[in-house]
């Protein structure tokens, strides 16, 4: 579905892949890159050395069109051309920033045409990670992406201690027991949260929530709890990171 000039309707694969750590090393697993609005020279250049090295490269020409492909699809990092269409150089990924995760949380480095004094720091200042300049070779972009790649990798979504003083607490049966049980008491805290029209209510189902999600080691989804639970009028924008932490630590509790 393609990106509106407001806030895109994401599909299950973005939300479900909000957080988690995804497999292999982040410092040599193959990445997931979309290039937006770079002139079709440098595309294709630059496509070509990233492909070279094993990533899958995503063209868009415009900015709605960058924004339909995030909704879609899980994306480790964007270059954004300053000159791409649609974007008004800093105005898309400001605007970006400002909406919910896991949108707002995607990796952004802009490509500039030339350097310019202070064109990093407005960069940076708008709410892009980095920023490199033309020429710019496939080799240089990728070592870029892939620093910022791992210095943003995602904790692990359990606090594998946690996990362990359970285990040796309960044994392995008892433990599945107990996590299935905070699971369905978390799913029902959750559902709370959507509905309940009192903030108050809102703020205390939200502390049940986190309070569960820690008692299991699920720390992701117990963080996310405390977000709404510190700001219950913030429901809506933050609900969402929730859910998607939630479904994340079920994932990671049913494994064992």
């Amino acid at each position: 579905m393609a990106a509106g000039p407001g806030f895109p309707t994401l599909s299950a694969a973005v939300l479900v892949d909000f957080g988690r750590a995804r497999a292999g090393d982040p410092r040599v697993r193959p990445l997931t890159l979309l290039l937006a609005g770079t002139a079709a020279a440098d595309a294709a250049q630059l496509r070509e050395g990233l492909e070279g090295a094993g990533h899958r490269c995503l063209l868009a020409a415009d900015w709605t069109e960058a924004m339909g492909i995030v909704s879609r699809t899980p994306i480790d990092a964007m270059v954004q051309d300053l000159a791409c269409p649609g974007a008004r150089r800093f105005e898309g990924v400001k605007r970006l920033r400002g909406w919910p995760p896991p949108i707002s949380r995607l990796l952004l480095v802009a490509l500039a045409g030339e350097r310019e004094p202070q064109l990093e720091a407005a960069c940076l200042d708008a709410g892009f990670d980095a920023m490199v300049s033309r020429p710019v070779p496939a080799e240089v972009l990728e070592a870029a992406l892939r620093r910022l790649v791992v210095a943003h990798s995602p904790a692990e979504p359990l606090d594998q201690a946690r996990r362990a003083a359970l285990l040796e607490e309960l044994g392995p049966e008892a433990r599945r027991a107990r996590d299935e049980t905070a699971l369905d008491e978390a799913a029902a805290c959750i559902a709370d949260i959507r509905s309940l029209p009192a903030l108050p209510d809102v703020q205390a189902a939200a502390a049940r929530a986190a309070e569960v999600f820690a008692s299991v080691g699920a720390v992701i989804a117990a963080a996310a709890a405390r977000a709404i639970e510190a700001e219950p009028d913030r429901r809506p924008v933050l609900l969402q990171p929730l859910v998607s932490a939630a479904v994340m630590a079920k994932m990671a509790l049913r494994r064992g």
